[in-house]
């Protein structure tokens, strides 16, 4: 039970990630990123993208994206899902589609099982 505190309090970071990306998927407008930089964190892989790409209104936008497998060359072009609402909340329709979204899910489900086999555990005892 001591366990499942800590591993509640990580899993409740990951709702604001899902609820933004949830929002992307729903009501997001696809359109096409240029790459600007392509960002390394402690390794070789490109993890993330400096774009830029242009919303219906015809402004330039710059955001920092996940970098869709295999990422693009500076110049390149990928496709970006935006909110027409905050154009600065932007990421990349590979990672949208990919299963890095269900990261969050997955650690609130284990979470959850821990924290019912606790319960069951404590009531047992």
């Amino acid at each position: 039970m001591i366990i499942s505190v800590p591993f509640g309090l990580v899993s409740l970071l990951f709702i604001p990630k899902q609820l933004r990306e949830r929002r992307l998927k729903r009501t997001g407008v696809e359109t096409v990123a240029v790459c600007q930089e392509r960002i390394r964190r402690g390794g070789t892989a490109v993890e993330l993208l400096n774009c830029s790409f242009r919303t219906a209104d015809g402004d330039e936008t710059w955001a920092l994206v996940s970098a869709p497998k295999p990422a693009p060359h500076v110049g390149q072009e990928f496709p970006v899902v935006f909110d027409a609402r905050k154009p600065s909340v932007v990421e990349s329709s590979y990672y949208l589609s990919s299963r890095g979204t269900w990261v969050g899910y997955v650690i609130q489900s284990l979470f959850g099982l821990l924290l019912v086999t606790g319960v069951v555990i404590g009531a047992i005892s």
